[in-house]
């Protein structure tokens, strides 16, 4: 039986939430290629982990951010090339992206990168999944 809850996380300008795989394989030296393990969000060291939870980013909910300006938002697969620049007039009126996130920035319209604002709300949901085993 499974148990499937949200974790949910305030998120930050400018800080990758790609998934990195975390070795458990105690078998093989460290940096060897392993299907043993987990993914989390966080730098590449399981210390590093970012909340509780392993999965993917996959809702970000705008809760307080400033009109007039813009959003640069890369889905997990994105490249530079192809990321998706948005108003936050948009954002706004549509507070859910439902979206693998990999990381977003604060820009300007043409999407070059500027600081955060001093004030806003950005939150990250992704699944928290409990298994139960009964015998």
């Amino acid at each position: 039986m499974e148990n499937s809850g949200i974790e949910i996380l305030n998120l930050t300008h400018a800080i990758s939430y790609e998934l990195q795989f975390i070795s458990t394989d105690r078998r093989i030296p460290t940096g060897q290629p392993t299907s043993l393990g987990y993914n989390q969000i966080g730098g590449p060291l399981a210390g590093d982990k970012i909340g509780h939870a392993n999965g993917p980013i996959f809702k970000v909910e705008f809760v307080d951010i400033p009109a007039n300006e813009h959003i640069r938002i890369w889905g997990i697969d994105n490249a530079d090339a192809d990321v998706v620049v948005y108003p936050t007039n948009y954002l706004i009126n549509n507070p859910k992206l439902d979206i693998w996130l990999r990381k977003f920035e604060w820009t300007n319209a043409a999407g070059v990168t500027e600081s955060a604002p001093a004030s806003y709300k950005i939150l990250g949901h992704r699944k928290r999944i409990q298994s139960y085993v009964h015998g």
